[in-house]
């Protein structure tokens, strides 16, 4: 099973999507399969890996190869939202993606954002460079001019997406939202920001 493959939809998929509009044109950079295209019509998936975009473009989606390393290939302000769902952790540098984020947002445009929190787990994935903070993921948003509206932690323990799935609210249990800030418990780091409107 390849990389792409069981960083499918999760269970938890509505603690993503709530964050937007239903009719959001909504970029997804390092989108895999483009999953999040499931919930939004008007949907750009951006990712490096041949074979992810392959999967993805069967399936009738729009994604695209590109070089997460370099400027975004899209236009100024074109995007009411964007996500970037476990990607930054797996950057060169980081810094230039959440810039490149701030441009191809509307005003007003929201992002999404989670990587794994600093703790050992996170270096058992051999493609990822950093781990991050609440403060590192609070300050590379805001020094890049965007207005943090909420920075928190998600459980991301073995099982929790198909926990979360049997549930219909489709989000994760509250019980496991309360564990995530347990220092031991095995998390993400999100947030939620904004591009100022002036």
């Amino acid at each position: 099973m390849g990389y792409h493959e069981w960083h499918a939809r999760p269970g938890y998929y509505r603690d993503v999507v709530r964050h937007f509009e239903p009719g959001s044109r909504l970029l997804d950079v390092g989108c895999g399969t483009g999953w999040l295209s499931e919930d939004f019509p008007a949907y750009v998936g951006l990712d490096h890996v041949p074979a992810a975009v392959d999967a993805a473009r069967e399936r009738g989606v729009d994604v695209r190869l590109v070089d997460l390393e370099q400027p975004l290939p899209l236009p100024d302000a074109s995007f009411d939202g964007v996500v970037l769902k476990d990607v930054l952790e797996h950057l060169l540098d980081p810094a230039a993606v959440v810039g490149e984020t701030l441009r191809v947002l509307r005003p007003g445009g929201r992002v999404f954002a989670s990587s794994p929190d600093a703790q050992r787990w996170a270096w058992h994935d051999y493609t990822h460079r950093r781990p991050w903070t609440r403060t590192a993921m609070r300050r590379i948003f805001a020094d890049h001019g965007f207005e943090v509206l909420r920075v928190s932690y998600e459980s991301v323990a073995p099982g929790t997406g198909i926990v979360s799935g049997w549930f219909p609210r489709k989000r994760r249990p509250r019980v496991l939202a309360l564990l995530a800030w347990l220092p031991w418990w095995r998390r993400n780091v999100w947030i939620l920001a904004r591009r100022p409107e002036s």
